[in-house]
């Protein structure tokens, strides 16, 4: 199974003289792309990469590895990351933290971000694996979202193996053995669970703010966008609920609710149709 809508993440690994982007671009959604590798290396393919697909109209975010050894070395990968990519105008950023660079990965990671976030970038997220999450301990409540990766039999499909670690988490790297049209190698594909597409590939970080206004008691307000053994309130009739973004699941068409400790809920707003997926 490939959850809809399908997310990509690239870096120089994909050499772009071997992708067909228009076909590619047909398969999915959104993209994000490698920039750097620490701050004295420039990943070969992202100018090429970020150029194509905003070229056919594909929605670009963008990612680096953090390698800072010290909080001003974090800073300073900031500054460099930013500055590499503003001219692309990504929607959204994210650190990659894969390695140890420094004894306190939390302080440096959250000097990174402060910087970034002082450079102009709007949306800042963190990409960290699934076994490393406890033991990085990053302040994962600051960032505006959350990425992390577990394959299970790494088939290339999602088949259930989500991350432990925590459940708060807004996407989720399912395989890096994906297979689509106009790519013959291998790709990382990612699914979002979390806050919905809009947040993350919009400008505008979603629709408009809109309130609705139950009609009837007893509606279910929840904790993901599924049916079953997630319900965090019932709501009586004529309670105002505030959605900036939908999402589809389980076959139903969901309003997500921002919610003041900066989690969202989830409300059903109707069935979704054949065409929809």
């Amino acid at each position: 199974m490939l959850p809809k809508p399908i997310i990509i993440d690239l870096s120089e690994w994909q050499v772009s003289d071997q992708i067909d982007y228009n076909k590619l671009s047909r398969q999915i959604a959104g993209v994000i792309v490698r920039v750097q590798y620490g701050s004295n290396w420039i990943d070969k393919q992202f100018r090429q990469h970020l150029t194509e697909f905003k070229k056919r109209q594909v929605p670009v975010a963008v990612y680096a590895w953090v390698r800072g050894t010290s909080r001003a070395d974090m800073q300073q990968e900031a500054r460099d990351f930013y500055q590499r990519a503003i001219a692309f105008e990504p929607n959204f950023w994210w650190l990659d933290v894969e390695e140890k660079s420094m004894t306190d990965m939390r302080l440096g990671c959250e000097a990174y971000r402060q910087e970034l976030k002082r450079c102009g970038a709007k949306n800042v997220g963190v990409y960290v694996a699934n076994h490393l999450f406890s033991d990085f301990h990053l302040d994962v409540a600051k960032f505006d979202g959350l990425w992390i990766p577990t394959y299970g039999r790494n088939d290339g499909e999602y088949n259930g193996a989500d991350p432990t670690a925590t459940s708060q988490y807004d996407l989720h790297q399912y395989t890096s053995c994906g297979h689509l049209t106009g790519y013959l190698g291998n790709l990382d594909l990612n699914r979002i669970v979390h806050k919905g597409f809009a947040y993350f590939f919009d400008k505008e970080g979603g629709i408009k703010m809109k309130s609705l206004k139950t009609t009837v008691a007893g509606v279910n307000l929840r904790k993901m966008p599924k049916v079953a053994d997630n319900i965090l309130a019932k709501l009586p009739k004529g309670a105002q609920i505030d959605i900036n973004d939908i999402v589809i699941g389980d076959g139903f068409v969901w309003g997500i609710q921002p919610r003041a400790d900066g989690s969202v809920a989830y409300v059903d707003i109707g069935k979704s149709v054949a065409w929809i997926n």
